[in-house]
């Protein structure tokens, strides 16, 4: 196979087409409806200069003052065909309202912290074309000396100070407009969830101080003088200012009330009309917290209790009502769920009105799924062709078993993956079938699976137990058939002001059996010749734990137009080792454990966004295993890995790729997986406003797979094994671009990844390679058709294209 070095002159076509298709696109610019006989304005510029940013936030707050340009100084912009850009109807120009953008953008830069922000508008008049170049120079930006709470209620003071710890407003920090306003509100939740639920902002008020006091100090002594002087320019190169929250006297002094809970009201199946105080046509019923109103009696008060976190007597919590109202919702049994509070007549009580209107209780589905992959290798003869995967779903739901919001999903699949056969393979069109059904019932109720101390009311939770069973048949190789149980919850941890929020995942008992059966001649001798396959695929029993957790964490101190989140996944199991030491199955069964870690970092600007993502995964085989079963192993490439890669399709380490077109089993899956991706997100078009909008991408994915044991016969060294010498060399490395059609609700996504680091070919040059191809052959490659093997072969071996649902990570 030959290489093709970054000094080749096929690779130098690679960046001169690009460059000259980029000279072309920009020179496709068209002005329309430009007013006659006059400048009119054709581009703004904004350039921020100074300023304590980061280059993120630089370019965040770029975007911040583009949306403070006034209406006669905005430009509309308009995409045909991705190449020619349209300006239509652009303003005449005035420098009036130049001057008026650079005063809005001065007045932003004061919400920001920069107080001293100077904005200079510069316009290039040479001929009707009119460039206008803003000159921002931020300054210093005011930082906070001394925050406080002056509060005149000695209750609201003391609860103030309770939470500082937990204050946005940060001593040495800039003072800003979205600084200030969160800790209000910060301070507003907190007090509403203390009893004071009709306390709003308008009660608070921000009050600064930026006195100097060197400039009002008097001395007699001319040096002492200067020294003063000195210090007040000091103060005035690096600001600061002193704040404190101040408390509004309101027009209704019962804003200031601390307000108890009276009675609960659970209208279970609310009907518009219905009236609160109607016990002739609407039953009623008294329990010890609970008045239920309802037509026919669908809810155990258990299943109520569990999922209501106030009670009668306690102070109201704008956070417990915000938790039921999260925990009713997702039951599932309710189409929507409304809280009403009415004040009890001259006095600090509240009645909380609950009014559900119910679903139904079965529901039905059909629906019919499609799927495409380009020189797939996971398939029975691996080069197969292109693959299309078809199937069939149906299920069946029931919301509400036992009146305890207790759902049952049955659910039937059936598929077939087909190929084009273009490599005139003896299996026909047909690659597999598959046939399963799973039983998912989920239990609205965080169950505890070990005997202690009852957790408390309003620590909520769901419970679940999922069956599958399934038959698939991998024609001319084997057939599988697979039988899976799962008994565990999910439970949120604390929540920290909508902050961050943790959610615990916990499988008392995680049951696997796979039986492999019906396998051929032909598979028998490739897991002969291969002996990792020998250990890998065969009829095996998973019997354990599993566990996990996640946590996604928002910046609340973001600048605007700038949004910062990072999540981290981990997730532990293991087999053989606790309930998987009873004497069941003992002949097949696998004892390992298995770890796994993500993180993943997002910033998102206003049109565009960047996210990294960082996972790792290894499974250590224990006692005589020497490899993880096949469907516990990791697998790289597909539309959500190594984008450059089909799935199953990279690794193991340095292992070489099957020469194309040879009949052989060709799956890839390992025992470690190392991944770092990065992708840069950006919109652009908006095809059908609120409905449709056209998005882009540039990724990067660096990763493989590799196994842990070494299984040569011969004591030689698998190139497969991961080797830490060796890691930078079988490192895989693919870019590409993509498209992404966004409705709202759901993603559709289309990305092309070419591989520039192969670790089948680390034996030169590390692996590094070009895909070879320039832009005059860009379009045959990639779209050809046809009986021409030579593209389908490039394809294989430099390319890979995926369609998928939703973003990748």
């Amino acid at each position: 196979m030959q290489l093709i070095s970054l000094k080749d002159t096929t690779c130098y076509k690679i960046f001169l087409y690009p460059l000259m298709l980029c000279c072309l696109v920009y020179s496709c610019n068209i002005t329309r409806n430009a007013p006659r006989d006059k400048p009119y304005l054709v581009k703004n510029t904004i350039d921020v200069n100074g300023g304590n940013f980061s280059k993120i936030e630089r370019g965040a707050v770029t975007d911040y003052l583009a949306n403070q340009l006034d209406d006669s100084s905005q430009l509309t912009t308009s995409d045909k065909l991705f190449i020619i850009h349209i300006l239509k109807k652009p303003p005449a120009f005035d420098t009036a309202y130049s001057a008026l953008s650079a005063g809005n953008m001065k007045a932003a830069m004061r919400h920001l912290g920069y107080y001293n922000t100077v904005v200079t508008p510069v316009a290039d008049t040479n001929g009707r074309k009119v460039s206008v170049l803003y000159n921002v120079q931020a300054g210093n930006p005011t930082l906070i000396d001394t925050f406080g709470y002056r509060l005149a209620d000695s209750n609201l003071q003391r609860l103030a100070l309770k939470s500082k710890d937990k204050a946005i407003l940060e001593k040495n920090r800039p003072v800003t407009k979205a600084g200030v306003l969160g800790e209000i509100s910060r301070v507003v939740d907190t007090f509403r969830n203390n009893g004071y639920y009709k306390f709003t902002s308008a009660e608070l008020s921000m009050r600064g101080d930026t006195t100097i006091a060197a400039l009002t100090s008097v001395s007699d002594d001319p040096f002492e003088q200067l020294r003063l002087l000195a210090e007040a320019q000091a103060k005035r190169d690096s600001p600061q200012i002193k704040l404190a929250m101040i408390l509004n006297k309101p027009e209704d002094s019962t804003r200031l009330n601390q307000f108890t809970i009276n009675n609960i009201y659970v209208l279970e199946d609310f009907r518009d009309g219905d009236d609160i105080n109607d016990t002739v046509n609407i039953n009623q019923r008294i329990t010890q917290n609970f008045i239920l109103r309802y037509h026919d009696p669908l809810y155990r008060v258990g299943f109520l209790a569990r999922n209501i976190a106030f009670r009668p007597g306690e102070l109201y919590s704008q956070a417990a009502y915000n938790r039921t109202l999260s925990n009713l919702a997702k039951t599932n049994v309710w189409q929507s769920i409304n809280i009403l509070i009415k004040e009890v007549t001259d006095s600090s009580k509240i009645d909380m009105i609950i009014e559900g209107v119910p679903v139904k209780k079965f529901g039905f589905e059909a629906s019919v799924e499609a799927s495409y992959s380009a020189s797939s290798t996971n398939s029975t003869n691996v080069l197969a062709g292109n693959l299309v995967g078809l199937s069939g779903n149906l299920s069946l739901v029931n919301r509400n078993i036992r009146r305890e919001g207790i759902s049952m999903t049955h659910r039937l699949r059936a598929g077939v993956e087909l190929n084009n056969n273009s490599r005139g393979t003896t299996t026909g069109i047909v690659n597999s079938n598959e046939l399963s059904y799973s039983n998912n019932v989920l239990i609205p109720r965080n169950i505890s699976f070990f005997p202690g101390k009852p957790r408390q009311r309003k620590r909520a939770g769901q419970s679940f137990i999922n069956t599958n069973f399934g038959i698939n048949n991998r024609l001319q190789l084997f057939s599988l058939q697979s039988a899976n149980l799962a008994l565990g919850k999910n439970v949120p941890g604390k929540k920290n002001n909508n902050i961050s929020t943790t959610t615990y995942t916990f499988k008392p008992l995680n049951v696997e059996f796979s039986y492999l059966y019906n396998e051929s001649d032909s598979f028998l001798r490739i897991k002969r010749e291969n002996p990792f396959l020998r250990y890998a695929y065969n009829t095996s029993f998973v019997i354990g734990m599993a566990g996990g957790v996640s946590n996604i964490y928002r910046n609340p101190k973001h600048l605007n137009s700038l949004s910062k989140e990072r999540s981290i996944i981990l997730n532990a199991e293991e087999s053989g080792l606790t309930i998987g030491r009873l004497p069941i199955l003992n002949k097949y069964k696998s004892k390992y454990i298995k770890l796994d870690a993500e993180y993943k970092y997002t910033v998102n600007y206003r049109t565009t966004g960047i996210v990294l993502r960082a996972f790792a995964g290894i499974g250590i085989p224990l006692l005589k295993d020497s490899s993880l079963p096949f469907f516990k192993q990791f697998i790289g490439g597909g539309s959500s890995s190594m984008r450059g890669w089909p799935i199953r399709g990279i690794g193991r380490g340095g292992q070489p790729l099957a020469p194309y077109k040879q009949n052989i089993f060709n799956d890839r899956t390992g025992d470690m997986q190392l991944e770092l991706n990065g992708e840069y997100r950006y919109n652009i078009a908006r095809i059908i406003p609120n409905v449709l909008t056209l998005r882009g991408a540039v990724f990067v994915d660096v990763g493989n797979i590799w196994n842990i044991s070494n299984t040569k016969r011969d004591g030689t060294v698998d190139t497969a094994v991961f080797r830490l010498k060796n890691l930078y060399q079988q490192l895989g490395m693919s870019a590409g671009t993509g498209f992404r059609l966004d409705f709202n609700y759901v993603v559709l996504r289309f990305d092309l990844g070419f591989r520039f680091k192969r670790p089948e070919t680390s034996y030169v040059n590390d692996g590094w390679k070009a895909p070879p191809i320039g832009f005059d052959d860009f379009f045959k490659k990639i779209f050809a058709r046809g009986s021409d093997d030579q593209y389908r072969k490039w394809r294989y071996e430099n390319f890979n294209f995926t369609i998928g649902i939703s973003y990748p990570f």
